[in-house]
């Protein structure tokens, strides 16, 4: 099986990126974290395995590792075992291969996994959520196969602020993550040390994390002005997003005016669809939507001349 894989060192570094966010993941809800994860890896693997296999020298990329690990992280630690094995395969399948494989998708392959099993799942991706353990619960969930069924609630940060404006944690605990949320986007803390590992290794542009982060904050004071920004920049899956998704090095865009665009868009449409649309988390639809322009925008900047 490992010889049959495409060693990429850049994608083992978002691999590295992602070890403390499972650890933690596994801390608040339970091992179940971890079949999650390793399920979705398998179906992976096996679903770019069938687009290669034939191919003189073909090989199992190491970016399928990082798509069904992003994809797996950003579901709830309650879903069923098999939607995580559709989610990934839809990823590699319709997200990357149809395209022609690693390097010529135009979208954010997790990204299309995740929104194809939102939309299809919605019972499972969004009726019940589980409390986490809290840093008193240690060990936590490392002993723990999940938390117990008595410790489940209905609600999400973001649900909860559409439904009644009300805060359903403390700044401080979003921001160190012991709150409700899908598995890996729970700590804005460890999230954002991944990210400043991404730009020192030169793994991810600070340029589109930068953009996007700022273009959340400016829109979610302008559509919610009574509500710190930082709030809603630490909540749902914004920082996973920024971090790990807008980054994607093959669906994101190349010049320096549309990095700056692409993370201006991405911000203003993820704030707008939280605020407007029936979906509490806007993130994955505002990514693919403005993976759909980017194409468009860089050719009109290229014809008009800048870059």
């Amino acid at each position: 099986m490992f010889e049959r894989i495409l060693k990429q060192q850049m994608m083992n570094r978002v691999l590295y990126a992602l070890i403390p966010v499972l650890l933690f993941s596994i801390y608040l809800f339970g091992l179940r974290v971890l079949a999650v994860v390793a399920i979705a890896n398998i179906a992976a693997y096996y679903t770019e395995y069938l687009f290669i296999y034939k191919k003189k020298g073909g090989k199992v990329s190491m970016a399928a590792f990082v798509t069904a690990s992003l994809v797996s992280l950003s579901l709830p630690p309650t879903i069923p075992l098999w939607i995580s094995a559709v989610a990934a395969i839809v990823s590699i399948a319709f997200g990357k291969m149809v395209f022609g494989g690693f390097g010529t998708n135009i979208f954010n392959p997790a990204i299309l996994g995740r929104t194809f099993v939102y939309i299809s799942f919605p019972n499972q991706m969004t009726i019940s959520w589980l409390k986490p353990y809290l840093l008193k619960d240690f060990p936590g969930g490392f002993v723990k196969w999940s938390t117990e069924s008595g410790m489940q609630t209905g609600a999400t940060i973001l649900n909860s602020y559409r439904s009644s404006s009300e805060a359903l944690y403390s700044f401080q605990d979003a921001f160190l993550g012991f709150i409700s949320g899908s598995a890996g986007e729970t700590s804005a803390l460890l999230i954002l040390l991944a990210g400043i590992y991404l730009i020192i290794t030169k793994t991810a542009k600070w340029q589109s994390m930068l953009g996007t982060a700022l273009s959340l904050l400016l829109f979610s004071w302008i559509f919610n002005p009574s509500v710190n920004p930082f709030y809603f920049l630490v909540s749902g899956g914004a920082m996973f997003g920024v971090v790990y998704m807008v980054t994607d090095p093959i669906s994101s865009p190349k010049g320096k005016y549309a990095i700056w665009i692409y993370g201006l868009l991405v911000g203003f449409l993820t704030v707008y669809i939280r605020r407007y649309s029936l979906f509490a988390e806007g993130f994955m639809f505002a990514l693919l939507l403005t993976n759909a322009f980017m194409p468009l925008i860089e050719y009109g900047l290229e014809k008009a001349g800048v870059k």
